[in-house]
Parts: structure tokens; C-alpha cells; sequence
């Protein structure tokens, strides 16, 4: 007999979390935190739905906090196994969970949910993949990593089961987070042919991205804006991904002159801040590997530092940081978390929040109820730091840089895949997760469930 049990992801975009059981093997696939809602912070203190010790191994599909980011309370709590991903994977992997340890201790409401020596361990258990190279775990597991070009090394998951009781093998395949098409940088998903069950995200499953133009036209906009207004820019940015497409856009815009007013005599007409240590060292990364770009970005960053351009200023050290403030207006801020839930933009946020000059723009998903959430929706007052910050910036939105597929895609994802007895569907808002299995139903005719957390259903 094997079984899924879904311990996080069923109903909410965040905590991806997911334990496959045939009596003889048990494992996981992804451990993230939970985001954004009033009691993530105790969901995420809370001890595992099964005993860490028993998991013989985990996957990791990528490397976004709110999949991997419980990785090091698994192992404080007694995990051993070996840990698989891409190599991308594995190196962001370090970056983000010492990024997100150092944020847990200027925390000082609560104890950190784990510590450095923990992920310590958890860099000693990560072990990296190729896309496309079958892993044998043993006589009963097996799995291929596929490319989701979501981020820099995402991967999509194949997955054998072997079923002791009837001696078949039942094939699961993890979406993970699939990529928005077309990717400023990476290259498309890749489809799989068969699967008997597949788990499908669903973050945006109930609307349609804004086209590449569109994306690009609404950065340009805002930074020529900016300019006129001689004002203040800031963007709460994802890290990884994110960043880098915003930077390679802003190559484009800065050094082909292609924006009005961006720039005069050959100069630029404004700075542009890149304000936050993890998003440096993963554009580092970024560099590393090319060979997974698309052909466009490949071929460009044979001539070009594709994410580097004039005027643009790296400021990884604090008081570096600290003196963006006292800089002359315009300028351009990007800064982490991406939902305004920690890290530097907070900062900037507190600071510029309260000028109606001044631009907020979000380039990807606020999950409910985070800080990026309330400014987009207009809450005023917000609270930064524990102390009312008045919302009065100008809001603006692009969803195109999105790094997740839409409605439209993930259904031309799950249409190449033949043989599906049942595609569960999780890791979105609860009206998306069921406008997406709808869709699937209606469109597809494929048999589509949004599962409940803790859920357990048998696969046969």
C-alpha cells in the first residue's frame, strides 16, 4: 500500500509539505515554512504530523523559503537522510536558511526555530542532482528531476513507488512550482508524458499573467516616473529569481537607453540600489550557471554581465545600506523579503511609506495577510516595527514578472500527461486551488481534488 499525506501546501500557497509512505520506505518532498497568516509563526513551532526520525530521505524541488525553510527543524527534530535537489538548488539552499537564521535572531519575541549549527547539518545531508539523471534510492523508490523553470534550478519531480502488496509501481510527479512563460531567464517547462497521479501547483490558478511587453512597459513607466517626480522607487523583491529578472530587464532599459528620461547625455538619471545580501550572493549564483538560461540569456551573457549596468550599487554591508537615506532623490530601492515580511525593506518601507510621491511597486505574489499584503490593499495605518506607518505611496502592481505559471499554463502543463488516475491539487489560496481542479474537470476531463492539510489518501 502506498500513501501521500499532505502536512502543508493542501489550502494555502506556503509550508509545502508532503510525506509518501509504502510500508517500507518513508519520505519527503519539500518541508517549507508557513507565510502570512496570523498563527504561522506557531503552525511553524509546532511538532511534524509524523516523527522526522522515520524519513528515510526528502526532496527538495526548489529553493523558495516556503518550500525549503522547516528543512533545519527536521533535522534538529532527528532527520538523517540524504536530502536531493539540483546543484542550483543545493547552493541556494545555504544562502537562504543562514539568510533566514539570521533574521530569526533579530527576532527577540521568540526563541529562533532553529539554529546555525542545525543548518550546518543540513548542509552535511544535501546532495545535488542533474535534470534528467535517474536516481535509484533502492528496490522500491526511484526519481528524476525534469526542469519546472520556475527559478534557477527548480525542478519538476518523477517519482517510482514500488507497491509491496501488488508489486506495481506507481509514478508521482511534484510540479513543484511551475515557471511563468515565457522566463526572462530560464528556459520553459518541460511536459511529462505519463503519470498516474500528479500534484499540481496552483498559486495562480485562478487568472491569467500580463504579457512580457506589458511586464516591461510598467517597470519603465514607474522608473520614469520616479525620475519626473524626483522621488523614491522601492520594490520588495524575491532573492532569488526575482532579482535577477528585474536586474536583467534593467540592463536593457539603463543601457540601451530604451526608457524616456532614464537617461541624458549618456548618463542615467537615476541610482538603482540593489539593498540585500542574500539577492547578491544568489545573483552570484546566477552567474554560475549559465548553461541554464534560456537561448536568448545565454547567448547575451557571452558578451554582457547581464546584471550589471551603470549607476547600479551593491550594498551588502549594513552601514552601506544605512546610508541609502541620506542619498539624493530619485532613486531606485530593491530590497528583501518579497512580501515585505522581514529583511531591509522594512526599512525603506517605514521610511517612504508616508510620501504619495513616492512609488511601491510589487512584482510578485503578498500572500494574505503579510505587509506587502496590507500596503497593496490600502491598509493605513500599517505596522512596521510595532509602530503605525502611514500608507499613503502610490501602489503599483505587475504580476508578469510573476516567477509561477497562470491558469492557462498549468492546464497546457497537465495536457501533455497521459494516464492520470487523479492530479491533487495544492500550494494556492483555497478559491484558486478549486478554480484550478474546476478548470481541470471542465476543460481537461481529468479527476481533480483540493485535499485538506494532514489528509492522507491511498494511491493504488
Amino acid at each position: 500500500m502506498v500513501s501521500i499525506q499532505f502536512c502543508g501546501g493542501a489550502g494555502s500557497v506556503t509550508g509545502a509539505n508532503y510525506v509518501i509512505d509504502n510500508g517500507t520506505v518513508r519520505f519527503v518532498v519539500d518541508c517549507g515554512l508557513i507565510q502570512g497568516s496570523a498563527e504561522a509563526d506557531e503552525l511553524n513551532y509546532r511538532p511534524f504530523s509524523y516523527d522526522p526520525k522515520t524519513i528515510q530521505f526528502m526532496i527538495a524541488t526548489h529553493t523558495h523559503i516556503d518550500h525549503i525553510g522547516r528543512i533545519p527543524k527536521l533535522v534538529k527534530d532527528g532527520f538523517r537522510g540524504e536530502i536531493y535537489s539540483t546543484y542550483p538548488t543545493q547552493e541556494f539552499a545555504e544562502i537562504s536558511l543562514r539568510d533566514t537564521v539570521s533574521i530569526m535572531e533579530h527576532d527577540h519575541s521568540q526563541l529562533p526555530l532553529f539554529a546555525e549549527e542545525d543548518v550546518d547539518q543540513t548542509v552535511t545531508q544535501w546532495r545535488g542532482k542533474e535534470y534528467q539523471e535517474m536516481n535509484e534510492i533502492n528496490e522500491h523508490i526511484s526519481f528524476r528531476f525534469q526542469d519546472a523553470g520556475h527559478i534557477l534550478g527548480s525542478a519538476i519531480s518523477e517519482i517510482w513507488v514500488l507497491d509491496p502488496e501488488t508489486g506495481k509501481r506507481i509514478k508521482l510527479v511534484f510540479s513543484g512550482d511551475l515557471g511563468n512563460v515565457p522566463s526572462v531567464l530560464l528556459r520553459k517547462y518541460d511536459y511529462i508524458t505519463e503519470a498516474d497521479y500528479v500534484i499540481v501547483e496552483s498559486c495562480y490558478g485562478d487568472r491569467t499573467h500580463q504579457k512580457i511587453e506589458e511586464r516591461k512597459a510598467i517597470l519603465k513607466q514607474a522608473i520614469e516616473d520616479t525620475i519626473e517626480r524626483k522621488s523614491v522607487l522601492i520594490m520588495p523583491t524575491f532573492s532569488i529569481e526575482r532579482t535577477q529578472d528585474i536586474l536583467y530587464e534593467l540592463n536593457d532599459i539603463i543601457e540601451n537607453h530604451s526608457g524616456k528620461g532614464i537617461a541624458k547625455n549618456g548618463k542615467c538619471c537615476i541610482d538603482v540600489y540593489l539593498d540585500s545580501p542574500l539577492a547578491i550572493k544568489a545573483t552570484r549564483i546566477h552567474a554560475k550557471y549559465t548553461q541554464y538560461y534560456n537561448q536568448e540569456a545565454k547567448q547575451l551573457s557571452k558578451t554582457d554581465n547581464i546584471f550589471e549596468f551603470p549607476f547600479l550599487q551593491l550594498t551588502e554591508r549594513r552601514e552601506d545600506s544605512m546610508k541609502i537615506n541620506n542619498q539624493p532623490q530619485p532613486k531606485m530601492i530593491m530590497a528583501g523579503s518579497g512580501m515585505s515580511t522581514g529583511g531591509r525593506i522594512l526599512y525603506h518601507e517605514e521610511r517612504y511609506l508616508s510620501d504619495p510621491k513616492n512609488i511601491i511597486l510589487f512584482v510578485g505574489y503578498q500572500a494574505p495577510r503579510t505587509l506587502g499584503r496590507k500596503i497593496l490593499e490600502g491598509d493605513n495605518p500599517v505596522y512596521i516595527h510595532n509602530h503605525p506607518i502611514e500608507n499613503r505611496i502610490e501602489v503599483r502592481r505587475v504580476e508578469g514578472y510573476s516567477a509561477h505559471a497562470d491558469k492557462e499554463m498549468l492546464l497546457d502543463w497537465l495536457s501533455h500527461t497521459k494516464n492520470i488516475k487523479n492530479i491533487f491539487v495544492v500550494q494556492g489560496e483555497q478559491e484558486a486551488s478549486e478554480s484550478l481542479a474546476k478548470a481541470i474537470q471542465d476543460n481537461l476531463h481529468m479527476k481533480a481534488e483540493v485535499p485538506t492539510e494532514d489528509q492522507v489518501i491511498i494511491l493504488t
